[in-house]
């Protein structure tokens, strides 16, 4: 997550998960899931995980499920874990683990474990096992001994 190099977890790199690259998971570019990108999960760059990147775990990214939206990844984004983009992990993003984004343990967002998100373990969001969420919650009354001894002789 080392911003301005070229090595692992850094933006403008030539490693995988970069945004603005050409890797894998890259929108916009020649990778899958990665914008303007050619290498995996990297955006304007070419080394993993770096911000202002299209790639995972990189800050204004675009990964899985576009930005600002409701996709398993990071909105505003197009990588995970990248804050301010669509990766998970990453701030103001629509994936997992990312604050301010859709995803998965991202704050502010509606991904599972993110604070203010739609996803499961993630304050302020709609997921399973988060507080004030609505989503994929089971209701107080379900139990996983219902699911096991209805239906069943006992």
């Amino acid at each position: 997550m080392v911003p301005w190099r070229h090595g692992a977890t850094v933006p403008w790199c030539h490693d995988a998960t970069v945004p603005v690259c050409h890797g894998a998971m890259a929108p916009r570019r020649l990778g899958a899931m990665a914008p303007w990108c050619h290498g995996a999960f990297v955006p304007w760059c070419h080394g993993a995980t770096v911000r202002r990147c299209l790639g995972a775990m990189t800050p204004r990214c675009v990964c899985a499920t576009v930005t600002r939206y409701h996709g398993a990844t990071v909105p505003v984004c197009h990588g995970t874990m990248a804050p301010r983009r669509l990766g998970a992990m990453a701030p103001w993003c629509h994936g997992a683990t990312v604050p301010w984004c859709l995803g998965a343990m991202a704050p502010r967002s509606h991904g599972a474990m993110a604070p203010l998100c739609r996803g499961a373990m993630a304050p302020r969001c709609q997921a399973a096992l988060v507080p004030r969420c609505t989503d994929i919650q089971l209701d107080k009354d379900t139990t996983m001994a219902d699911h096991y001894t209805s239906g069943y002789p006992t």
